[in-house]
């Protein structure tokens, strides 16, 4: 798997092409700071907006309970490499982003790698 989202300790430093990380609370924020465009879930609300965030990734921000947040994220880079991140709240009311899923788009099972 390319660095994109593992980075190349592949421990998790969600870097974007090698070169930048991706932050899912910033990604959020912005997304959160405009209007949502399309209705992902077909319920008649509009809660999702698409981004090019600037540094090779397509972004997918959706407010899964209408609260006006953003609380999931997918991001997919332009090798393919894709990452998805979910919203929560910890009992003390810290918040954190958790990666849920990753993986590479158009890549055969012979050609994947597993990273727990």
């Amino acid at each position: 798997m390319a660095d994109t989202f593992l980075g190349p300790d592949g421990l998790g430093d969600q870097h974007l092409g090698g070169l930048d990380v991706f932050d899912a609370a910033s990604a959020a924020a912005w997304a959160d700071s405009v209007d949502a465009t399309t209705d992902l879930d077909g319920d008649g609300f509009h809660d999702t907006v698409a981004f090019d965030n600037g540094l090779g990734a397509l972004v997918v921000a959706t407010d899964t309970d209408l609260d006006g947040r953003t609380d999931r994220l997918t991001a997919v880079a332009d090798d393919g490499e894709f990452g998805v991140w979910e919203f929560h709240r910890e009992l003390d009311g810290t918040p954190r982003w958790d990666r849920i899923d990753e993986g590479t788009i158009g890549m055969d099972e012979s050609h994947s790698t597993e990273h727990k």
